[in-house]
């Protein structure tokens, strides 16, 4: 795959694990990361690839096509091409 090279990295956030996935066939990218005293993960995605799904719709995708376990509030961004669902926020 190796979609994800030039994924934008915050220079205050530290990668933990990261591996690219798909989920029904489209590429994305499973992020563990530490910002701030916060431990979270993202699931990250090419904008185009999911530019038809409104932030609900991503949501219930990824939960019905995936073992990925999503627990407590979520967030959505959208940064240099790249769609963001972060979620599983812990305090460290």
């Amino acid at each position: 795959m190796n979609d994800f090279k030039d994924l934008p990295v915050d220079k205050d956030t530290r990668i933990i694990k990261q591996s690219e996935i798909q989920i029904k066939n489209i590429d994305a990218l499973d992020q563990k990361w530490s910002w701030d005293g916060i431990i979270g993960n993202s699931i990250i995605f090419k904008s185009p690839d999911v530019s038809n799904f409104t932030d609900t719709k991503l949501l219930e995708f990824i939960k019905e096509n995936s073992e990925i376990k999503i627990n407590g509030s979520v967030t959505f961004s959208d940064k240099n091409g790249y769609r963001f669902l972060n979620y599983n926020f812990e305090a460290t």
